[in-house]
């Protein structure tokens, strides 16, 4: 590992989930790998990724993340009222996730990244994987191989997303398959090891040359180069007037291909992403106005 040390501090209090009575386990996915689910400022992509993953593979809920900064919201589902931010894990798979249901403003994405950061070093985790998109007003080029070096930038400013660019579209699949990924999944990546990663993949990403990253990728790849901390960030195009779930599909197989055993049933990300997509919009739209009812 590196001898290099951050100093970043975070006024993100991370609060464990109290424990069921006479179970006093400690997690433990020392090795693991944690994915940020956090939205971006070109949409949901990451979110709905990550909820995906969360369903096909079954978690449990291990913490909430909480903050003054935050909105006053519980978010309440089948009964149980959550906090907003939350951490999730498979033990088995040494995976964890962190989602949330509201929109991080700019202002405190620092700190919202700096405490993933601590939990992955606490947890002696060895790789973050992040996403976000490249917001595009027409569709991309057509695929090709991605074996090669790009230079793409990610588009707005974290902080300027507008929910209302997106609209709801019916979309069937019958394969949960992976199918080769398009030249338009770029990786980029903070270490060597990570990089690694990526080429051993070369046929499904494109490794990116140059290029800007905002928000808390951003700062998970800035603090990982600093570090020694492996940290991978892909980049998928988003298309206005398209919903997030096209590009969260891709997302989904991305990470799967860095982590076999972490797969996403494509066909029921299909069926429950409006939903998904629908629920979190509600939710962030909430930080505006008052009690939003399912």
């Amino acid at each position: 590992m590196s001898s290099k040390v951050s100093y970043l501090t975070s006024t993100i209090e991370i609060k464990k989930l109290k424990k069921k009575k006479g179970n006093n386990k400690e997690i433990n996915i020392k090795g693991g790998i944690v994915l940020d689910g956090f939205p971006s400022s070109s949409g949901l992509v990451n979110a709905i990724a990550s909820e995906c993953l969360i369903r096909s593979t079954g978690t449990d809920l291990v913490a909430f993340l909480d903050s003054p900064d935050f909105p006053p919201i519980s978010v309440v589902n089948n009964y149980v009222p959550q906090y907003p931010v939350r951490v999730y894990i498979n033990e088995s798979l040494k995976v964890a996730f962190f989602i949330s249901d509201i929109h991080i403003d700019k202002e405190i994405q620092r700190d919202v990244a700096k405490a993933i950061l601590k939990w992955t070093r606490e947890n002696e985790c060895k790789l973050i994987i992040s996403a976000q998109g490249i917001l595009s007003s027409s569709s991309p080029p057509p695929s090709s191989s991605g074996n090669g070096n790009k230079e793409v930038d990610s588009g707005q400013e974290d902080g300027d997303y507008d929910d209302s660019n997106n609209n709801d579209s019916n979309i069937s699949t019958t394969t949960t398959s992976l199918p080769p990924l398009p030249a338009d999944i770029y990786a980029i990546t903070s270490t060597e090891s990570a990089a690694r990663l990526i080429t051993e993949q070369s046929n499904y990403f494109t490794h990116l040359r140059s290029g800007t990253v905002t928000g808390i990728p951003a700062i998970l790849l800035n603090e990982g180069a600093l570090t020694n901390l492996d940290v991978i960030v892909f980049l998928v195009n988003v298309l206005r007037d398209v919903p997030d779930f096209r590009a969260a599909a891709l997302v989904s197989e991305a990470v799967s291909r860095i982590v076999p055993n972490l797969s996403c049933d494509i066909g029921a990300l299909m069926v429950e992403a409006q939903i998904i997509e629908s629920r979190m919009k509600n939710v962030r739209a909430e930080q505006k106005r008052s009690t939003y009812i399912a």
